[in-house]
């Protein structure tokens, strides 16, 4: 039984990708578009056009120009879609929060989902956490950061975060701190960790001996309480909710 060859050769489904040349500022960048057109609506749109003539981003002299973004941000980008190195290198926090930038701002959503996941444990400063949630809609990152610094994590709050996170936020969250320090002045024989009155708290496991007094000097840590933020952001973070939810992954990731 005999087969016969084609005489031209069939491309592959699979791999057979074709390339896109961007230019960001003054820098040409030439990759498979295969990640972009996957995984962006935006992008997959931009590809599936009619063309004619001479096709924007098919060559150095008609490349898809990105504007408004840098060319240093779209290098950390590329980065983690076409990684160099495998295992993908340790990349920086910066380095993350530019993926995370663009892949929110192209809907890259499973690259927007890994990004937050590196910077879940990169994000140290709560102020910055949360300015970095508001401007890419990461409604964890919200209130994690407003809890923070409610119950004093790190200290008390520096005039920088105060700045960073807006003075009418600051002041809300120092309400909620005076109002969780009144009500230990109030509890002469308190649990640290739950107010209990008890002299030995069995929820927290912690004995108090007989008559103490945590003398107003509480661990905030230890006894603050996520309603009292949940109660007084409530708007905020129903509206970062529904923003977040915009980005989900079809895996279940934000």
């Amino acid at each position: 039984m005999s087969t016969t060859t084609p005489s031209t050769p069939m491309r592959d489904q699979t791999y057979y990708w074709e390339s896109v040349t961007f230019q960001v500022e003054h820098r040409l960048f030439k990759v498979p578009r295969y990640q972009f057109e996957r995984n962006s609506e935006i992008f997959a749109g931009t590809f599936m056009l009619p063309t004619t003539g001479d096709v924007e981003g098919k060559s150095d002299k008609n490349p898809i120009k990105l504007e408004g973004i840098s060319s240093v941000d779209f290098e950390r980008l590329l980065a983690v879609l076409y990684p160099l190195e495998n295992p993908m290198p340790t990349f920086s926090k910066d380095h993350w929060i530019s993926v995370l930038k663009l892949a929110t701002l192209w809907r890259l959503l499973a690259t927007r989902a890994l990004a937050i996941h590196h910077l879940d444990t990169e994000v140290k400063n709560s102020a910055e956490g949360i300015v970095l949630a508001r401007t890419y809609h990461v409604a964890a990152w919200l209130r994690s950061g407003y809890e923070a610094l409610a119950r004093g994590t790190h200290g008390a709050m520096s005039l920088t975060d105060a700045e960073m996170i807006g003075w009418d936020t600051a002041t809300k969250i120092y309400r909620i701190r005076e109002e969780v320090t009144h009500n230990i002045k109030a509890q002469p024989n308190n649990c640290y960790s739950c107010g209990n009155t008890l002299n030995y708290c069995r929820y927290c496991c912690i004995y108090l001996s007989q008559g103490s007094s945590n003398s107003g000097q509480g661990n905030m840590t230890n006894i603050f309480s996520q309603a009292d933020v949940a109660v007084v952001f409530a708007e905020e973070f129903r509206q970062a909710e529904s923003d977040s939810a915009e980005y989900m992954d079809p895996r279940g990731k934000c």
